[in-house]
Parts: structure tokens; sequence; C-alpha cells
């Protein structure tokens, strides 16, 4: 079974619509915010593109999409993600 975050990237490609991939990209962003260490943000980020791989051999109608979300997720890949301070009360 694919995580949701597959699911969602599959649906925008199948829909087309103007925005999809800025939809898909905020649910990356998001999807990776989630992850509670690096390591695992890591992990995670390379699992994604592998099922997008994936994706892209089962539906290959929607390989231009994926691939844009593919160099996406490669470049957010390059990114560390910046530490959140929790300011004093």
């Amino acid at each position: 079974m694919q995580p949701a975050i597959q699911h969602v990237i599959r649906a925008l490609a199948e829909d087309g619509r103007d925005g999809a991939q800025g939809i898909a990209e905020y649910a990356i962003d998001t999807f990776a915010a989630s992850c509670p260490t690096e390591g695992d943000r890591a992990l995670a980020l390379d699992i994604l593109l592998r099922d997008l791989a994936s994706l892209r051999g089962v539906a290959p109608h929607l390989a231009a999409f994926v691939g844009r979300i593919e160099a996406y997720v490669t470049r957010l890949k390059a990114v560390k993600r910046p530490l959140i301070v929790a300011e004093a009360a």
C-alpha cells in the first residue's frame, strides 16, 4: 500500500488542473516537515523518489508531471531543514 503522499501526487497528476504542481509541492513540503529527524526526512524523500519512479513506470502518461515533482524532491533533499527554536515565554 502506498503512503498518502503518493496518492495525492497521482491524483493531482491525473487531474491535470492549473496549480496542481504547486499543490503537490506544498504536500511534499508538509510531508517532509512532519519527519522528526533529518535522517528520517532524508529517508522519506528517498523513498518518495523511488515511488515516483515506480509511478512513472505504471502510468507513463503521467511522466512529465512526475518528472517535475521528482526534480522538486531532489532540490528539496539538497536543502537542510531549518531548526525550529521555541521562543521563551
